[in-house]
């Protein structure tokens, strides 16, 4: 049994594995092992993961798998992982000098269920972008189930350390092969959690590549983030814990399907897109705080410039929103 567990899902990322993995094995220690699962990548990155259990036998798992996507990829290193607490890395990202400690510090100390760090956003040489962070008192325990702020955090998991019980007890687990998959499966852990901490030192570099996620032959699949929003409240009325969140809830709608969607969309379609009224139906029939208008979650939660955007989506003043980003480049 290990203190944690890095599990690193890997597909097609043979120009970014090894700096990767580098990044990470000289600050193992005793208490972590890794565990790389090769989903069925048809490069080199399955050798590459062979290679490195074999410098680093007793403390690397391997397993590979027939593709099933990022969501698929994570469920195997979590059933494949022996670590108390999941450290999830992306295999094109990598983490900071000290991270390793820096968790293994955090966990020992405040024994969280779910333990959450700054993110830096980098571009593809290594220049900072954003330092992405929850506002919450840092070094202090919360109990996430009283306090609905907790789900409408950012909702990738690569910034958080997650107790791998929390995964077993309650039978949650990561979509294959959907975009999303943070979504659908973050919220879910925090509400399930009885404890939760915020830290104040960036762990993981996230790299932006360009064209990662959105280009007009993949436009259509941002409908999936209905698919998401739809599985996640489906879930949450399940438990019986959909009034104490609804507002949260309704926030996730407003600032994922409504405001993240339509931006990409216009930045890479245009403001004519027939997807652009999807989206706005969907928030309209869903979500009872964009048809009032009262969210607190926007004042409180969401950030100046995007409150700008939000409000001139709401007005259908489009070429503003375009202009705006266009300006930005």
């Amino acid at each position: 049994m290990f203190k944690l567990s890095v599990v690193v899902p890997v597909y097609k990322v043979e120009d970014y594995l090894e700096k990767c993995l580098d990044s990470v094995y000289p600050q193992l220690t005793d208490e972590c092992e890794v565990v790389l699962v090769d989903d069925g990548s048809p490069d080199n990155c399955g050798a590459i993961c062979d290679a490195y259990r074999e410098k680093h036998p007793e403390r690397t798992t391997v397993v590979h798998q027939e593709n099933k996507g990022i969501g698929g990829a994570r469920n195997a290193g979590v059933n494949a992982a022996k670590g108390e607490f999941l450290f999830f890395i992306d295999s094109d990202d990598t983490v900071n000098p000290g991270a390793i400690r820096t968790v293994l510090d955090a966990v020992d100390k405040y024994n969280a269920d779910i333990t959450v760090f700054p993110l830096n956003v980098v571009d593809k040489d290594g220049k900072l972008c954003e330092i992405m962070a929850d506002d919450f008192e840092c070094g202090k325990v919360f109990d996430p189930r009283n306090i609905d702020k907790c789900i409408v955090g950012t909702p990738a998991i690569w910034n958080k350390v997650v107790r791998s019980s929390l995964f077993t007890k309650t039978g949650i687990s990561f979509p294959p092969r959907v975009w999303y998959e943070d979504i659908r499966t973050t919220p879910k852990l925090i509400a399930s959690a009885e404890s939760i901490v915020y830290m104040d030192t960036p762990l993981h570099n996230y790299l932006r590549r360009d064209g990662s996620i959105m280009n007009n032959a993949t436009l259509h699949r941002n409908t999936e983030i209905i698919d998401a929003l739809d599985d996640l409240i489906s879930w949450f009325k399940e438990k019986e814990l959909y009034e104490t969140y609804r507002e949260a809830l309704d926030y996730l709608i407003i600032d994922h399907v409504y405001v993240s969607t339509l931006v990409r969309i216009i930045k890479s379609a245009g403001t004519k897109h027939p997807l652009m009224k999807t989206f706005a139906d969907y928030a309209k029939k869903n979500c009872n705080s964009f048809n009032t208008g009262k969210n607190r979650f926007i004042s409180e939660v969401m950030p100046k410039n995007r409150r700008i955007v939000y409000k001139l989506l709401r007005k259908k003043m489009y070429f503003a929103v375009n202009l705006i980003f266009k300006i930005k480049k």
